[in-house]
């Protein structure tokens, strides 16, 4: 919705909103994991906490809450330039056909931003998957409770484990890799069909 709203509406505050959804994309990745910590150090970080139920600061929901912020601003990014390429006319025949806002989402814009939907979730993915910055400071690196594959290759390091770090950073390679091919392979197929 977030991407959809930047790419259709002009609103006061549009700028600012932009602003913070391109902030992880651009702020070192340790300084976003300094300043998830240090909101929910906050009151308004403790509301978050107890509304939600959960406890983020050196947990498994915070690793997630890190990769998460992380990749919602890649896919943020994304599919405002898919809806942008996707011309307003054709949502403005359907609303004349009697097309409810919903229906034209459902039935015009999502089937036309399919392509851009599949590389932004795959690309948040890829990018999430290789998170370390934030994730280092905000999550820890406490083995089997917090680890993911970029901060067990730093502990694996830390401790002279080359050959250990060596073989999860192929892991994470072929990955990369796997989510490259099936973007290439959609992208062939989207090609076909036109």
């Amino acid at each position: 919705p977030a991407a959809y709203l930047l790419s259709r509406c002009h609103f006061r505050g549009k700028i600012v909103l932009e602003l913070l959804i391109d902030l992880p994309v651009v702020m070192p990745p340790l300084v976003l994991g300094l300043g998830l910590l240090l909101l929910f150090q906050t009151t308004f970080g403790r509301w978050i906490e107890s509304t939600l139920g959960l406890h983020f600061t050196y947990t498994v929901a915070g690793v997630v809450l890190a990769q998460l912020v992380v990749a919602t601003a890649f896919a943020i990014r994304s599919l405002r330039t898919t809806f942008d390429e996707i011309p307003e006319r054709n949502e403005g025949v359907a609303r004349t056909l009697g097309a409810s806002d919903f229906q034209i989402f459902s039935r015009v814009v999502m089937p036309a931003s399919r392509r851009g939907l599949l590389h932004a979730t795959a690309v948040s993915w890829a990018r999430s998957l290789g998170e370390f910055g934030p994730i280092l400071v905000f999550a820890g690196t406490t083995r089997m409770k917090t680890e993911v594959m970029p901060t067990t290759i730093f502990l694996e390091l830390n401790v002279g484990n080359l050959e250990s770090a060596a073989a999860v950073s192929i892991l994470l390679l072929l990955a990369a890799a796997i989510v490259l091919a099936v973007l290439r392979w959609i992208d062939s197929r989207e090609e076909e069909r036109t």
